[in-house]
């Protein structure tokens, strides 16, 4: 499988912190995985094109559903965000730290071939 970028920028409000986080596509039946451990959301199509725009609408949807709720902050530490400050960045979990947290993270890196890529997500600021 070929690695490629997932692209794609959703801004919502006014502010917003830019954010790297790791995708892992893999392919499992003939359908193709996009998964993005540090909100533990994944997407799915018959191409790996597919998946990643599967993915992006997922964490749109994601990050509408808790902005919508006043719920992004308290999820995203219960993902194991570090939420500092207004004026300090966010930090998205390691990879290496969720491993041992997340089985299905940990199902995909002990036991499928799966190839990596860096994604900007658009998580919105503090207010």
């Amino acid at each position: 499988m070929q690695q490629g970028n997932l692209q794609g920028e959703k801004r919502f409000g006014s502010k917003s912190v830019k954010i790297n986080v790791q995708v892992l596509f893999f392919e499992e039946d003939d359908i193709y995985y996009a998964f993005l451990p540090s909100f533990d959301l994944m997407g799915y199509g018959k191409t790996e094109k597919e998946a990643k725009e599967s993915l992006k609408v997922v964490l749109d949807e994601f990050l509408r559903y808790t902005l919508n709720k006043n719920t992004l902050y308290i999820e995203l530490q219960r993902l194991g965000w570090k939420i500092r400050s207004k004026k300090k960045p966010m930090l998205a979990p390691q990879i290496s730290d969720l491993i041992n947290t997340n089985e299905e993270l940990r199902e995909i890196v002990n036991s499928k071939q799966y190839t990596t890529s860096n994604y900007q997500v658009s998580v919105p600021a503090f207010a």
